[in-house]
């Protein structure tokens, strides 16, 4: 990326984004310090712009004045331990608030107005671990112990979006450590659903399907994103639950629905067979598609294939089962 195409992309996110007027509103709660927040803040997205694999490697180009020519005249420029020292102290809230008026401009520009995949606007939502330290720990920490040993950790749900480019993050809640005399620390899904309230305030109806591994097949996380007017599309795995015995018994002996043949690769081809049938789920008031993928891949090398099958349940029930496919595997 020259620099000449960095500013220009720079004017843009201020001019579009003012990411340089909210940049400028960034604090952290060191003691006098030198440097700027926002001249930290400043050259963190450029090295994330430029795909800065490191700190160390941050530190080396700062060291070589290769970003002087791109920030202003009159910015110090900090060192690796002024960003380390910023980054610990830095205030939350005002990143959040920045992170909320990205989205809610790229939303009102209409970024996913053609949807994410085939039309639709996709966000699949998933739990994912942050920190873990068996020395270091905090009032929000979450814990589990391992033979005897306490560990210490940080875990989230994250929505984004799929399917075509950018694939933007547009939120993400913390698991509650547990509370009083609570034994557990707080599930995944009550994190989802908070998750879930929380963009459809911000931003309404910001997806038209939500997509979730086999931890939310059950009734109340179906009704909470049914009650937002947004389909869910949901992996299944647990082969005791009566839905899936249901539908195995269904499939039994019949051919499937709709087959269809793509190339993976130049040598691999991929064959698809679906079956589909309706089941009743307690505590969900309408019927869900189950639909059944098998997948055979051959290799036009050998003429060997391999063969691995996939248990969707969803609400959308008008919805292309093409269009499932590659939803549940985007996600």
């Amino acid at each position: 990326m020259n620099n000449g195409y960095l500013r220009n992309l720079l004017h843009y996110l201020s001019s579009v984004y003012d990411i340089g007027g909210k940049i400028k509103k960034l604090r952290d709660n060191r003691s006098n310090p030198k440097i700027t927040t926002s001249a930290i803040a400043f050259t963190l997205l450029i090295g994330f712009m430029l795909k800065i694999r490191s700190f160390n490697q941050l530190d080396d180009w700062l060291e070589h004045n290769d970003f002087r020519r791109i920030v202003p005249r009159k910015m110090r420029l900090p060192r690796i331990d002024a960003i380390r020292d910023s980054l610990k102290l830095i205030e939350i809230a005002n990143i959040q608030t920045l992170h909320y008026s990205i989205i809610s401009t790229s939303i009102k520009n209409k970024l996913v107005r053609n949807g994410t995949i085939d039309g639709y606007k996709v966000v699949p939502f998933d739990g994912v671990e942050l920190f873990e330290s068996t020395m270091k720990s905090c009032a929000n920490c979450l814990t589990r112990v391992i033979k005897n040993v306490p560990h210490y950790f940080h875990r989230s749900v994250v929505g984004a979006y799929v399917g075509q480019y950018p694939h933007i993050i547009i939120g993400q809640e913390m698991l509650k450590p547990k509370l009083d005399r609570a034994s557990k620390d707080e599930g995944e899904l009550s994190a989802a659903k908070r998750l879930l309230q929380q963009l459809h305030r911000q931003h309404h109806h910001f997806a038209d399907v939500i997509v979730y591994d086999a931890l939310a097949c059950n009734a109340p996380w179906i009704n909470a994103v049914k009650s937002y007017n947004i389909d869910t599309v949901i992996r299944v795995k647990d082969i005791r639950l009566n839905i899936v015995k249901d539908a195995k018994a269904a499939f039994k002996n019949t051919t499937a629905n709709i087959t269809w043949i793509f190339h993976k690769t130049t040598t691999k081809i991929v064959t698809i067979s679906v079956w589909e049938t309706s089941v009743k789920m307690k505590g969900v008031t309408d019927p869900l598609r189950f639909i059944k993928f098998s997948e055979k891949t051959t290799d036009c090398n050998t003429n060997k294939s391999k063969y691995n099958q996939m248990f969707i349940i969803t609400t959308a029930r008008d919805m292309a089962v093409k269009t499932l496919y590659k939803i549940i595997h985007a996600r």
